[in-house]
């Protein structure tokens, strides 16, 4: 009977061993936690686009101003006045030139500049290029001077362009030459030649010359001011002209 019971007692300890570990076997496993990744904000770099011009860009073209010309100059003998800036001088001689044709040559001129008595007094009856001066040639209109003048530098052979203005009360034929018409030199030069219906009483048609060297200080602007400026007045009118009389040196009168 005592076996009996220790026999059951046996059975009923290894039932209880064998539930406990079947308890253990079936513990969960403890779980493992997903880390969450730390994300940080993205810069975003702005991007500068640089345009490349495909074309160039024109720089500004300066164009020297014209001086003021407070200065008139008068030629009592040939009826006119001009204007010229501060410090400028007048001189006309007479020219060499046919029985049927009277020539005075104007200079109006700076007379700082080296050469000027040299060019001033030169009574060839051409044209010399000087430096910051405008050249006035008064022809009697006897014969067809004018036309003459026309047809010389027309047929120069320089490049020009040909116009037709009027300035107080005259008529010139303008030409804008690439070079002078008359010695060659590579100087772009303006004439302007009186018409004949233009002669003053006298019978005088003028004729006004300018170039631009490289040693020109006045501009362009100021040249086109003192041809503009030019007038002629009449003998009755011409003594109460303002102005500085020219310079006439007797040995070319």
């Amino acid at each position: 009977m005592k076996t009996l019971l220790f026999f059951a007692l046996s059975c009923a300890i290894a039932v209880l061993l064998i539930a406990a570990g079947c308890t253990q076997t079936n513990v969960q496993p403890i779980p493992t936690f997903t880390t969450v990744p730390t994300t940080f904000p993205t810069v975003t770099t702005a991007t500068v686009l640089t345009t490349i011009p495909t074309t160039p860009v024109p720089v500004p073209t300066t164009i020297a101003p014209a001086i003021p010309l407070p200065k008139i100059i008068r030629d009592t003998q040939l009826l006119f006045t001009i204007s010229a800036p501060n410090g400028y001088a007048g001189t006309t001689i007479r020219a060499p030139t046919s029985a049927y044709n009277i020539l005075y040559k104007t200079t109006i001129f700076n007379p700082a500049v080296s050469g000027a008595n040299r060019t001033i007094t030169d009574n060839s009856g051409t044209y010399i290029e000087l430096p910051d001066s405008l050249t006035i040639f008064s022809y009697s209109s006897s014969l067809s001077v004018d036309q003459n003048i026309r047809n010389i530098i027309r047929g120069s052979g320089a490049a020009f362009t040909e116009s037709v203005v009027t300035y107080n009360g005259i008529t010139y034929v303008r030409f804008d030459v690439e070079r002078d018409p008359y010695s060659g030199a590579p100087d772009k030069t303006i004439v302007f030649v009186g018409n004949k219906a233009s002669a003053n009483e006298k019978g005088y048609l003028p004729v006004m010359i300018y170039t631009l060297t490289s040693e020109d200080t006045l501009s362009q602007a100021t040249y086109e001011n003192m041809v503009m400026s030019f007038r002629y007045y009449t003998g009755r009118n011409i003594g109460s002209a303002p102005g500085e009389e020219t310079d006439r040196p007797s040995f070319y009168q």
